[in-house]
C-alpha cells in the first residue's frame, strides 16, 4: 500500500475519530471549524478529504461495510449451524482490531443504523448459506429461530461494547455457540 494513500486513510480515521466523539457529545450540533479543532487539523486538510460532515458519515458507513464484508466473504461457506464459533471468532477479531473506534461508533450511533446493519450481514449470512439451507425442513420457524438469535446476539455484543458486561468476548462466544446451536435444532435436520 502506497504511504500517500496510508496517510490519507489515517487522517479520515483521525476525522471520522473527531467526528464520532462529537456526535456522542453534542450530537449534530457541531460545525465543521468544531469537528477540525477536534481533530487537530485545518479546514483545508478537512476539505481535502471530505466535502461536508455527511462525507464523514458515510465514510464511516463504508468503513464498517467493508470490515464486516470481510466476515461475509471468509465464512460464506462454512456450516455455521454446526460450528457457530466460526462466525462469532470472526466477529471478535474485527471488533479487536480496533475496539476504541467500534466502542465511539456504538456510544454516537444515534445518527447510524449499524446494529441493524450488522444483523442484515449476519442474517445474510445464515439465510444465504447453502450448506445450512439444505438441511432446513422449517423455512419459517428457520427465520424465526435465526432472527432471534442474531438480534439477541447483537445485544450481547453490545451491551459488552457498552461496558455493561465484564464477561470476556472469548466467554460471549462459548455461551453464544451453545445457545445458536441448541436455537437451531428444531428447525435443521441432519442426516448421517
Amino acid at each position: 500500500m502506497k504511504q500517500e494513500y496510508k496517510n490519507a486513510l489515517a487522517t479520515k480515521r483521525k476525522i471520522a475519530h473527531a467526528y464520532l466523539s462529537l456526535i456522542k457529545t453534542h450530537g449534530e450540533n457541531f460545525s465543521v471549524t468544531d469537528l477540525v479543532n477536534f481533530a487537530g487539523i485545518n479546514r483545508g486538510t478537512f476539505y481535502l478529504h471530505f466535502n461536508n460532515k455527511q462525507d464523514v458519515s458515510h465514510f464511516i458507513v463504508e468503513n464498517l461495510a467493508q470490515n464486516f464484508n470481510q466476515l461475509e466473504n471468509a465464512f460464506r461457506l462454512y456450516d455455521i449451524a454446526q460450528n457457530p464459533d466460526i462466525i462469532l471468532d470472526g466477529l471478535n477479531k474485527i471488533l479487536l482490531k480496533d475496539l476504541d473506534y467500534y466502542k465511539l461508533v456504538i456510544a454516537a450511533s444515534s445518527g447510524y443504523n449499524f446494529i441493524e446493519y450488522i444483523k442484515n450481514i449476519v442474517l445474510k449470512l445464515v439465510s444465504n448459506n447453502f450448506k445450512i439451507m439444505q438441511y432446513v425442513f422449517s423455512i419459517d420457524r428457520f427465520t424465526i429461530a435465526v432472527k432471534y438469535i442474531v438480534s439477541g446476539g447483537i445485544e450481547v455484543y453490545l451491551s459488552w461494547l457498552k461496558g455493561e458486561m465484564t464477561c470476556s468476548l472469548e466467554d460471549i462466544t462459548k455461551f453464544l455457540s451453545k445457545l445458536i446451536k441448541d436455537g437451531l435444532q428444531g428447525c435443521l435436520r441432519y442426516e448421517g
